[in-house]
C-alpha cells in the first residue's frame, strides 16, 4: 500500500508540473501577442492621411488582424489545457478521497482491535506466558510492530487530508484560471470584429485613390528588386575581399559565425518595440493581389528610432539612394552571416568599424513611417529573421 501511494503521489506531481508549465507558457506567449497588438494599435493611430501612410496603416491593419487572430487561438489552447487539467485534477482528488476513505477503513479496524486488548496487562501477561525466549521475543516484536503500524497509519491519513486540501485549493485556483480565460476569448473575439471592421473602413478609403495604391504598391515591388540586386553586388564586392583575407581574419571570421550560430533565437531585433508588418517569404496580398518574395522583414518601429546591430560585426558597406525610400543602407557582416539595415535618414557609424550588439547604426526619419526593412543572409542566402531574433 505504501509502495503504491508513492508510485501514484510522484506520477500525479509530475503530470500537475507539466500542466502547469504547458499553461504558464501559453500564459506568456498571450503576454506577448497582447503587447504587439498594444503597439499596433497605437502605430494604426499615429499614421497620418497620405497614400502612403494609408498603405502602412493597412498593412498594420492586417497584422493586427492576424494578431489578434492568433491570440485567441492562443486561448483556445489555454482553455483547453485548464480543462484537461481541471479533469485531472477532479480525477485525482477522487482517488485521493478513495485512497483516504480506505486508509479510514483500515484505520478504525485497527482501533477497533485495539480496543478489545486495550488492557496493557493483557499484552504483557501474553508475552511472560511464552513457552521460549525465542516465542516471548516475538510476541513482543508483534505487539511493538503493531503499535508502530497504527502509528505510521495515523500519519498516513494525515498526509492524505492534507493533499487532498491542497489539491482542492488548486481546483478552485484552475476553475477561476478558466473564467478569466474563457471571458478574455470573448473580449478579444469582440475586438476581432471591431479590427476587422477597420480595416474593412482603411480599404474603402483606400479604393477611393486606387489608381495611386497601385502605383504605391508597384513602386514597392520594384524598389525590393533594386534593394535586392544592390544587395547582390554589395556582397560580391565583399566576396573578393574576403578571398585576400589572411589565415587569422578567417579563423576569427569562423569563430564569429559560430557565436552567431550559438545565438539563434536570442538575437534582438534592430528596432526597439518592433512589430513584423510584411513577414518572410512568399507575400500575396489578399486585396489588392500584388505578389513577391520578400527577402528579409518591413518592421514597424517609432518614427525616428534608432537602427541597432544585432550581433557583433564589422560594417563592411553603407550606400545611398534618394530616389527611393529605402534612403541610407548598412550592410554588416557577421563572419558567414550578414545583416542589412536600411531606412535610415543618418548614420553614426562608416565602412570598416568594428560594432557590437545593440551599437546604434542610425536612425529612421522623425517624419516618415517608422518602418524599416531588415535582411538576415547566411553565406549569401536569405534567412528567415523571424528564426534567429526575439
Amino acid at each position: 500500500m505504501k509502495r503504491i501511494l508513492l508510485i501514484l503521489s510522484m506520477f500525479l506531481a509530475a503530470g500537475i508540473t507539466a500542466g502547469a508549465q504547458d499553461v504558464g507558457e501559453l500564459q506568456s506567449r498571450n503576454r506577448r501577442l497582447r503587447e504587439e497588438i498594444a503597439t499596433l494599435e497605437k502605430r494604426i493611430n499615429s499614421t497620418a492621411d497620405n497614400i502612403r501612410d494609408q498603405l502602412t496603416q493597412y498593412r498594420l491593419g492586417q497584422r493586427l488582424l492576424s494578431s489578434r487572430q492568433e491570440l485567441i487561438m492562443g486561448l483556445e489552447q489555454e482553455l483547453a489545457t485548464l480543462n484537461n487539467s481541471i479533469s485531472e485534477k477532479s480525477n485525482m482528488i477522487a482517488r485521493l478521497r478513495q485512497e483516504h476513505s480506505d486508509l479510514l477503513t483500515a484505520y478504525q479496524t485497527l482501533l477497533q482491535q485495539a480496543y478489545r486488548h486495550r488492557d496493557r496487562k493483557l499484552w504483557i501477561m501474553h508475552v511472560l506466558s511464552s513457552e521460549s525466549a525465542a516465542q516471548a521475543y516475538r510476541r513482543w516484536r508483534y505487539f511493538r510492530n503493531y503499535s508502530d503500524y497504527m502509528r505510521a497509519q495515523e500519519s498516513k491519513i494525515r498526509i492524505m487530508q492534507d493533499s487532498l486540501v491542497r489539491e482542492e485549493a488548486l481546483l478552485l485556483s484552475l476553475q477561476k484560471e478558466r473564467v478569466t480565460a474563457r471571458d478574455n476569448m470573448a473580449l478579444e473575439i469582440s475586438r476581432m470584429e471591431k479590427d476587422q471592421r477597420l480595416l474593412d473602413g482603411n480599404i474603402k478609403k483606400m479604393q477611393q485613390n486606387e489608381k495611386q495604391l497601385k502605383a504605391e504598391l508597384q513602386k514597392r515591388i520594384d524598389e525590393q528588386r533594386k534593394l535586392d540586386k544592390e544587395i547582390r553586388e554589395a556582397l560580391a564586392a565583399l566576396e573578393k575581399k574576403n578571398l585576400a583575407r589572411d589565415p587569422a581574419a578567417v579563423e576569427a571570421a569562423r569563430a564569429l559565425s559560430e557565436d552567431f550560430t550559438a545565438n539563434k533565437g536570442n538575437l534582438p531585433w534592430p528596432l526597439k518595440d518592433a512589430v513584423i508588418i510584411e513577414r518572410f517569404g512568399r507575400i500575396t496580398d489578399p486585396k489588392w493581389g500584388f505578389t513577391f518574395d520578400n527577402k528579409g522583414v518591413t518592421l514597424s518601429g517609432a518614427k525616428g528610432g534608432e537602427v541597432k546591430t544585432i550581433f557583433n560585426g564589422t560594417v563592411s558597406s553603407i550606400w545611398m539612394d534618394n530616389r527611393d525610400s529605402y534612403l541610407i543602407r548598412v550592410l554588416v557582416t557577421h563572419g558567414q552571416f550578414s545583416t542589412i539595415y536600411c531606412h535610415m535618414v543618418d548614420v553614426v557609424v562608416k565602412e570598416g568599424d568594428k560594432v557590437v550588439t545593440g551599437q546604434k547604426l542610425g536612425t529612421l526619419s522623425p517624419r516618415g513611417e517608422g518602418n524599416s526593412y531588415f535582411q538576415l543572409l547566411r553565406n549569401g542566402v536569405p534567412v528567415n529573421p523571424a528564426d534567429w531574433c526575439r
